[in-house]
């Protein structure tokens, strides 16, 4: 059986092998593993010293630290190691038993009060019944401006909420998750704004289909009676209202 500290350095190599360094960006890599096992360790330091009888009665031996800190490495790899040892912070002042592994996970995750942010819907309520689009209007922060901006003021304006709301949700998000991380929100959301433009066009797309194979049933022709004749309707419709 592998000891506590190979399963570190076995857990490093694996985190290695997903950054996938190639020659110049190996020391980078490198120096962020570092960092990783850098806050593992703080975490524990952080556990032991706010609890330590209930630490000992948890990992009674250095081995059982050493195998628990590869088992929360593997789990905690997704999230920086900024925050995951924000998480043990969290979790220690919160929580009400000594804080354990899902709860340094509970605390990793995106939460908008932390932030001092409101909930995506209320963010989303608070784009929608703005009376002026600038970024000196009294937002509760600048992300709500940020992902209605990159969302779009026509979409927030003029599209159903069904259809505004996920591609809102999706910008806001992304921007509460650049400031959890310590980044900037100075970035382009670019997919955010790719995956815009291509819900609309479904969305679009799927009702002007419905009001067609409506107006087909209409004038009792089958609507699965082909492309050629759901075309031809189509075509004939958009004659009638030119």
């Amino acid at each position: 059986m592998k000891d506590g500290k190979t399963l570190i350095n076995q857990q490093l190599k694996n985190l290695q092998t997903t950054a996938g360094p190639t020659n110049s960006a190996s020391k980078a890599a490198s120096s962020d593993l570092t960092k990783y096992y850098q806050a593992i360790n703080a975490v524990f330091r952080k556990l032991r010293a706010a609890s330590p009888i209930k630490f000992r009665s948890a990992f009674p031996t250095q081995d059982d630290i050493e195998v628990a800190k590869s088992l929360w490495l593997d789990m905690l790899k997704e999230y920086t190691p900024e925050r995951i040892v924000n998480a043990a912070d969290l979790a220690i002042r919160h929580t009400e038993f000594f804080p354990d592994l899902k709860e340094i996970l509970h605390y990793c995750r995106l939460r908008y009060d932390e932030l001092g942010l409101k909930q995506p819907l209320a963010a989303y309520y608070e784009a929608c019944n703005v009376t002026e689009f600038s970024p000196d209007y009294c937002w509760s922060h600048p992300a709500v401006y940020l992902a209605a901006k990159a969302t779009g003021w026509m979409v927030l304006r003029t599209e159903e909420q069904r259809i505004a709301y996920p591609l809102f949700k999706r910008n806001y998000e992304q921007l509460c998750q650049r400031l959890l991380d310590g980044e900037s929100l100075d970035a382009p959301i670019a997919l955010a704004l790719e995956h815009k433009r291509s819900s609309i066009q479904e969305v679009v797309e799927k009702q002007s289909n419905k009001q067609l194979q409506a107006a087909m049933q209409a004038q009792g022709i089958n609507p699965k009676g082909g492309r050629a004749t759901f075309l031809a309707l189509r075509s004939k419709l958009k004659k009638s209202s030119d």
